[in-house]
């Protein structure tokens, strides 16, 4: 796999305008392959960052792309090639700092648009968020371990069915499991309603922070030292309280 270039900041958020040169680079892909656009992309990446045990990048990078096996992943010379994957690397260690700290981030979506210039519909707002939750349930199909952490984990059913609600319903299939999840989803309309896009996107990113909590527990802790006592003497060696010396200033 290509290198990300020893001078790379891969810690740097994405400014808009390389947003706008990674949405270029993804629809400049082959035609034939079924890459990703970019909400899709960052759905996946959460997918990724939220897995019990963490993926390698050797394993989530090139389902982004598409490509075939000995195929490169990204067209171009060397130095497009590494340009690009900088650019995804760089959102991906946005997203893991945002979920790490457990501060929310802004989902991405596009921007929704009726043809006769009119307001869009609740549904058309919600349908916005669809690429992203698929993004989002390519990551779990690939790397089941989340999933599987589920089946033992009760904590986790009410943040992934926010999550999951989102994926559309294909109406051409109607198996036992597309017939559970439509009425899951009817349900869910009636009881738990979202009244607006920007509600939708609150949701989702208070759940998966909520998935963090339970898959990617923090450690807690751990002092390098024991905690000194305000009536202690004081570690400096100079006899006193530590109140008295260096603690002065403690709350």
């Amino acid at each position: 796999m290509t290198g990300f270039g020893p001078l790379a900041d891969l810690s740097r958020p994405l400014s808009k305008r390389e947003f706008d040169e990674l949405t270029d680079a993804l629809n400049a892909l082959p035609e034939d392959r079924e890459s990703f656009d970019l909400p899709m992309l960052e759905g996946y990446l959460v997918g990724v960052l939220l897995q019990p045990e963490v993926v390698l990048p050797s394993k989530w990078l090139p389902p982004i792309f598409a490509a075939d096996e000995g195929e490169p992943m990204v067209p171009g010379d060397e130095t497009r090639v590494t340009r690009v994957l900088q650019l995804v690397m760089r959102h991906h260690n946005t997203l893991a700092a945002h979920i790490a700290a457990r501060e929310p981030f802004e989902p991405i979506v596009w921007s929704v648009e009726t043809s006769d210039g009119a307001s869009p519909t609740r549904e058309q707002e919600l349908a916005a968020i669809w690429t992203w939750a698929l993004g989002f349930q390519h990551a779990l199909h690939r790397f089941p371990a989340l999933l599987e952490l589920a089946d033992r984990e009760p904590d986790l059913d009410e943040p992934l069915t926010q999550l999951y609600r989102h994926i559309p319903l294909d109406p051409e299939v109607n198996d036992e499991a597309m017939q559970e999840a439509r009425l899951l989803n009817e349900r869910l309309d009636r009881e738990d309603p979202i009244e607006s896009l920007d509600e939708a996107l609150d949701r989702i990113v208070v759940a998966v922070l909520d998935v963090a909590d339970v898959s990617r527990r923090r450690e807690p802790t751990v002092r390098a030292q024991p905690k000194v006592g305000r009536n202690d003497p004081c570690p400096c060696g100079s006899g006193r309280k530590f109140k008295q010396c260096h603690g002065r200033d403690a709350g």
